[in-house]
């Protein structure tokens, strides 16, 4: 049906509403043009759709966009903040789509799975515009090796995180030998291709990491085993990983740096960093305001550095990840971390030899 046979203003109103909610961008002229009235018209219909999403207390609005200078439906809500209301369009889903396809987590049947999932979520012209997208990503997505089915796992143990269930599992060890664990577990955490299961560890009296694909049985421990902490010794995921980014436990420790490569991504590696002095290519010290973040954050010029102090947990995945940056870092302490990088150096030199 063309533009020109809506005749009534509710007809107008329904079918620029319907032109919204598929995403499309609309302007007044064309409009005005397109159903043979004034723009003035388009304006009152505006405003009448905008007074009966109101008064059904839906959160959107149709919005003038300047940057497309298009009307557009946006989410009215005076703090930008996202309400319980939202709901997911096309650039939501395309941003979660990429990351779960950057994820390489989930075997090809999940990953298919969460795709139709999530775009089933929105419109069906949008949802052909998400796919059309994403679809080479899909078909020559490479899933890591483990070849095991995770959502029904990471389900059971977020409820039994939630009902602090001690559970007993049979885990298999790098070493290919499979052990049996009574754990309490504490968090999911995804890190790197893989998510673990942050668990307490009566035995060893400490917070342990299993990897998902790891853990071949699981059940609800007998009541004889049960594990319980008290609310100021729970695990605290947040905390948590703002100091730990590798899974390998450990203790705290203050690790510093001085570092020649690119000054973000170690500040994005470690939530906690801090860029605590600068220096020139010549190796003079380049003075700097630490409170000011655009100085702390500033690449260095050719040849410069920067030193950085960093809160991790555990000395062997820091410890891989410094060794990783080649000669465009040089670690400055604890002393006896530095000692440990100088005899994991001597041991790399010794498979040249």
């Amino acid at each position: 049906m063309a533009a020109t046979d809506f005749k009534t203003s509710g007809q107008r109103q329904l079918a620029i509403y319907h032109d919204l909610i598929n995403e499309n961008r609309l302007k007044k002229a064309e409009l005005a043009a397109d159903y043979n009235v004034t723009p003035r018209s388009i304006q009152r219909d505006i405003n009448a759709v905008n007074d009966f999403l109101t008064t059904i207390n839906d959160p959107r609005q149709i919005k003038y966009n300047p940057t497309y200078k298009s009307y557009e439906l946006q989410v009215d809500t005076p703090t930008n903040e996202v309400t319980d209301k939202h709901q997911l369009v096309a650039r939501d889903v395309l941003a979660i789509a990429k990351i779960v396809l950057a994820s390489r987590a989930f075997t090809k049947p999940e990953l298919d799975d969460l795709l139709d999932g999530l775009t089933n979520l929105i419109q069906p012209t949008s949802r052909k515009a998400v796919k059309s997208i994403i679809g080479d990503e899909k078909i020559f997505y490479t899933p890591v090796h483990h070849g095991q089915s995770l959502l029904n796992l990471l389900w059971f143990f977020s409820d039994a995180i939630r009902h602090r269930t001690t559970m007993t599992i049979t885990y298999q060890r790098r070493e290919n030998f499979e052990v049996t664990r009574t754990i309490l577990p504490e968090a999911v955490i995804f890190s790197e291709y893989y998510f673990y299961i942050a668990c307490y560890n009566a035995k060893h009296q400490t917070t342990l990491f299993y990897r998902a694909d790891r853990i071949k049985t699981y059940r609800p421990s007998q009541p004889s085993q049960q594990i319980t902490r008290s609310r100021s010794d729970r695990f605290n995921d947040g905390e948590f990983r703002k100091r730990i980014q590798f899974m390998y436990p450990g203790n705290i420790l203050k690790v510093r740096f001085q570092f020649w490569g690119i000054v973000e991504a170690a500040l994005d590696r470690f939530p906690t960093a801090e860029v605590v002095q600068r220096y020139f290519a010549n190796g003079q010290v380049e003075p700097f305001d630490p409170k000011n973040n655009h100085e702390r954050y500033r690449q260095p010029d050719q040849g410069g550095s920067v030193v950085i102090e960093a809160e991790v947990l555990g000395d062997y995945g820091v410890m891989m990840w410094l060794l990783s940056q080649g000669a465009a870092v040089k670690v400055l302490g604890p002393s006896d971390f530095v000692e440990k990088v100088k005899t994991e150096l001597t041991k790399m030199q010794a498979r040249y030899k």
